[in-house]
């Protein structure tokens, strides 16, 4: 069925033609074609409808991005999947914590410095209609309502009860149902560990600790077990401050116990590697590949002993970590004999052999003019002055003093044997894979692969705005951070949905594809008895990269009645 419609715009009326398309039970009107503008052409019939006055709309609302990523959680089922481990699944209550949170979520991906005024923020969005919000009840207290509801301090116990370990497994369970690893790979792990800052110092989990930024403050620890596969997380785990990567791993442990995985692998960075940690999950049945700290002596005297011919049979294709060899050698690790790989990045070695050569030379040179100077009248601040000369190499320099301390003397001369040792270490690395049938190429480019999990946490830092954490709450921490990991796990799916098309229309990353996305704002035109909701800024480009996505109706205009 097709029929004319009339819109009257200033002196004009302007016809265009209209037919009925039926979805489902549903039926939708469809834009055929212009026809101009009344009495320009001939024949055209008039309708029998009255004009109707078009008015422009009050505003227009963002819809894009937030579309898209309330459809992509609406396939991860994460409303209803928090909704029910919360016990609120199938109440009558419009704004569930499992709505809420999700909510939050996009807005952790897409805008995070507005988490001020997250009410705001999705106001001008088209979230509420999509998600079916009720506008009773959506203010700060509701959010922070949403957050106690998945993790909250028991008021006769005192203990935190966390339910968002049963949400990582049931969301994971979800995705990996929906996206199953081939048949004949398996699951294959990577876990780190990042810090956070806290301005709360009230929360037990805020202490002082390790970091790479040299931060003062409190902070806590965030760690992750993530899926090489398509980079979706399997679980996150909150530690204090104070706590080493190695002493998380004693958290990881029963934390794989917890996913019916058969025949994994799992690979973590040296710093988490210890016997216990080895030992306990080959006894698990896991799969290992790890970096082995030099620290121990064994573990030296492996790399120490370790000559890598540097030839084409031992090298490891690399594209940004410099020219790497690897071998395998069979020696004694962790009180038993292991096969394990020893790499060697030779740009490393040669940057080491450097800085060790030059920083010898001037040190030579500084220590040879002290000499001849000595001009000092203890003993004691001629010491604090070598000290100062020698800043960390004293280990290459033999340096002796009088007995006498009243003798303002000293003798130097380079420790050869510690500079061989050097040399023996210059840019060699420990390997351990518990699998014997990997070559030691292939076990050097799995761990160097690992760094998928460091860009999730960059993503989760950076684009998300973890830090730093305002809440001084422990259940409030906790709650906040797995909004973060909600957010993460919506920008994994739409990243996998984009390599999984395979598209030529869709070969852009997640966050130009998301940008592109932000530009799309929904209209809704009241037309009299009818209002005609349409999307603007939807390019034809755009249109072909959300259908190679599945999401082709995503942005089609609709009609319906006003009573």
């Amino acid at each position: 069925m097709t029929w004319i419609r009339r819109m009257e715009k200033g002196n004009k009326v302007y016809l265009c033609e209209y037919r009925s398309v039926r979805e489902g039970k549903k039926v939708r009107s469809e834009f055929v074609r212009y026809l101009g503008v009344e009495s320009d052409q001939e024949k055209v019939p008039l309708p029998k409808k009255t004009v109707m006055a078009w008015k422009p709309p009050d505003r227009s609302v963002r819809a894009g991005d937030v579309t898209v990523l309330w459809s992509i959680a609406s396939q991860m089922h994460m409303v209803d999947t928090i909704d029910r481990i919360c016990g609120l699944k199938g109440r009558r209550k419009a704004n569930s914590p499992g709505k809420l949170l999700t909510l939050w979520a996009i807005n952790r991906v897409l805008d995070p410095e507005s988490a001020t005024q997250l009410e705001e923020w999705i106001d001008g969005t088209s979230l509420p209609e999509i998600s079916q919000l009720s506008s009773k009840g959506v203010d700060r207290d509701a959010f922070f309502a949403a957050l106690d509801c998945i993790c909250y301090q028991d008021p006769e116990s005192g203990r935190i009860v966390d339910k968002t370990k049963a949400i990582d497994e049931s969301l994971y369970a979800i995705w990996r149902n929906q996206n199953p690893i081939p048949k004949d790979e398996s699951e294959f792990l990577a876990y780190d560990m990042t810090s956070m800052i806290t301005y709360g110092s009230t929360c037990p989990l805020a202490e002082k600790g390790h970091n790479a930024e040299n931060w003062r403050q409190q902070q806590f620890n965030l760690s992750l077990l993530v899926s090489k596969y398509d980079n979706q997380p399997l679980a996150h785990m909150i530690h204090p401050g104070n706590h080493t990567s190695m002493t998380t791993m004693q958290h990881v442990i029963p934390r794989l116990s917890d996913f019916s995985i058969q025949n994994g692998t799992i690979i973590w960075d040296r710093g988490n590697t210890s016997n216990k940690t080895v030992n306990t999950l080959e006894n698990m049945g896991w799969k290992i590949i790890c970096g082995v700290p030099k620290i121990s002596d064994e573990a030296k005297k492996i790399i120490a002993s370790t000559e890598i011919p540097e030839n084409p049979d031992f090298l490891v294709p690399s594209k940004n970590t410099g020219e790497l060899y690897a071998c395998k050698i069979k020696a004694e690790l962790y009180g038993q004999m292991r096969e394990t790989v020893v790499y060697r990045n030779v740009t490393k070695a040669t940057k080491s052999l450097i800085r060790r050569n030059k920083a010898i030379f001037e040190i030579s040179q500084e220590l040879t003019h002290l000499k001849s100077e000595l001009n000092f009248n203890s003993q004691q601040n001629l010491k604090l002055a070598v000290k100062g000369i020698l800043n960390g190499w004293k280990r290459f320099f033999i340096i002796e003093y009088p007995e006498d301390e009243r003798i303002v003397d000293f003798t130097w001369s380079v420790n050869e044997k510690k500079i061989e040792e050097a040399k023996s270490m210059d840019g060699k690395f420990l390997l351990y894979s518990s699998d014997s049938t990997y070559s030691s190429q292939e076990v050097v480019r799995m761990y160097l692969e690992k760094d998928f999990i460091e860009k999730a946490f960059r993503t989760i830092k950076t684009d998300e705005d973890l830090k730093p954490i305002r809440h001084r709450l422990e259940s409030r921490v906790k709650a906040i951070i797995f909004v973060c990991t909600l957010a993460y796990r919506l920008l994994s799916a739409l990243r996998w949905m984009i390599n999984l098309s395979n598209s030529k229309d869709v070969s852009l990353s997640e966050s130009v594809f998301l940008k592109k996305l932000a530009r799309v704002e929904k209209l809704e035109v009241n037309l009299g008895k009818e209002i005609e909701v349409f999307f603007v800024n939807v390019t034809n480009d755009l249109k072909k990269q959300v259908a190679a996505l599945g999401m082709a109706d995503l942005f089609a205009g609709r009609l319906f009645s006003v009573e």
